[in-house]
């Protein structure tokens, strides 16, 4: 599908910072929906971090999106941010697998090791539970 609007050609600015757990499933589904953004680390721009607490009464909240038309998303949960994206004419493609494990790093992280330790230990509650923190990723991410 061709993006057609005028929205669709100016970037998204994504502030955020390595370490927010809540970054890559948003920069996961701007790239699924091919949208053009910049990424900004707060941690290395001062600037950029004054602006970011400008927009968040003071906070250093991240991600926080910057949109062609000026509105803003702050710690956007998935269905937020796929009801933007869809209003500005962007299509957003359900997440494949690998795909969903890589945008929810804590869950996969913590899963592959509840799996790994139940295996090692022959434990079966680790297990489950590993295999339930990968699910919720996977999920969570499809919704």
């Amino acid at each position: 599908m061709e993006n057609s609007t005028s929205t669709q050609t100016e970037k998204v600015l994504m502030y955020g910072t390595p370490t927010c757990p809540m970054v890559p499933p948003v920069r996961g589904m701007l790239e699924r929906a091919q949208v053009i953004f910049d990424y900004i680390n707060i941690t290395e721009d001062a600037e950029s971090r004054g602006k970011v607490m400008a927009i968040n009464d003071g906070n250093a909240s991240v991600p926080t999106l910057i949109f062609p038309d000026g509105s803003t998303l702050t710690e956007p949960s998935t269905a937020v941010l796929q009801k933007k994206l869809k209003s500005l004419g962007y299509t957003v493609p359900k997440p494949t697998l690998w795909q969903s494990l890589r945008d929810n790093p804590f869950n996969s992280m913590m899963g592959l090791a509840g799996v790994l330790f139940g295996l090692y230990d022959g434990n079966w509650v680790f297990i489950g539970l590993g295999i339930v923190f990968l699910a919720y990723g996977v999920v969570s991410s499809r919704r």
